[in-house]
């Protein structure tokens, strides 16, 4: 299969910090050098070259994080996902953690604008005592009459393996009509975002003080905390802007990386 773009890097461990051992990248698909906002491990951003996706696109990005290696990774700007009147945009990214690694891999918020259609495909594997934290950010874009949600539809699929067992199975389809933002679906609302925290210390106690953290904070969203059977947590939000969403997965963001890996927050200052 012919990609639009495609992107491979693998981070590893030497010494006492992580480098990227391995980078290919093709067509409209780029990176920048790693950053050290932390001494110990690199910050990479990830580029589009074109501006925006556009109808029939496909992208396949693979990152494999291998052990006690440690990564964080986001985008450059925000992924804007134009008119698809023949063929949906398609990103496919798989992942591989190794044992005792950490990635957060934390992208700007997708913006799909009128008649766009897009299908996201995110496969994870991850093993013993690894850590994965992860966000993913809806926004729709202003039509020409003002509005919102005339987007044709967005699924987004996310499976995450431990060895051979699948421990977590998330898929989100949306497909605006008349009642998109009533009760039961968005309750009014009209953003949607989720931020995931896999690691061998998410317990109950932990996800309470996630909770009371940020319950103190936040009146303008609708959000909750679920449980994962092994070891992790979902945070999902609605929200009326994404700014309120980006705020509040920044904070949950501060408090895991304080809490779970004794480590204070870096800003990649991206504008």
């Amino acid at each position: 299969m012919s990609y639009t773009g495609v992107l491979e890097l693998t981070a590893t461990k030497k010494a006492l910090k992580t480098i990227l051992s391995d980078c290919y990248y093709e067509g409209a698909l780029k990176i920048t050098r790693p950053v050290y906002l932390d001494p110990a491990s690199p910050s990479i951003y990830l580029i589009h070259i074109g501006g925006g996706y556009v109808d029939g696109d496909t992208y396949k990005t693979n990152i494999h994080v291998e052990e006690r290696a440690e990564l964080a990774v986001t985008t450059q700007s925000h992924t804007k996902v134009y008119k698809t009147p023949k063929r949906p945009v398609v990103q496919e990214t798989t992942i591989k953690l190794g044992k005792g690694s950490v990635l957060e891999y934390m992208p700007d918020p997708l913006i799909a604008y009128e008649k766009a259609r897009f299908i996201q495909e995110t496969i994870v594997h991850i093993e013993e005592d690894s850590s994965f934290f992860y966000s993913d950010i809806i926004t729709p874009g202003w039509a020409k009459d003002g509005s919102l949600f005339r987007y044709d539809w967005i699924r987004s699929k996310l499976k995450v393996y431990k060895g051979e067992k699948l421990v977590l199975f998330d898929h989100l389809m949306l497909e605006p009509d008349g009642e998109m933002n009533g009760l039961m679906q968005m309750d009014g609302y009209t953003h949607v975002g989720m931020f995931l925290i896999l690691h061998e210390q998410v317990e109950k106690g932990f996800i309470d003080r996630l909770y009371e953290h940020l319950e103190e904070a936040h009146s303008d969203v609708r959000f909750g905390l679920s449980a994962l059977p092994q070891s992790g947590v979902i945070l999902r939000i609605l929200a009326r802007n994404t700014g309120a969403i980006e705020k509040m997965i920044t904070q949950a963001h501060t408090f895991a990386r304080s809490q779970l890996l004794e480590k204070e927050y870096v800003s990649w200052r991206k504008y």
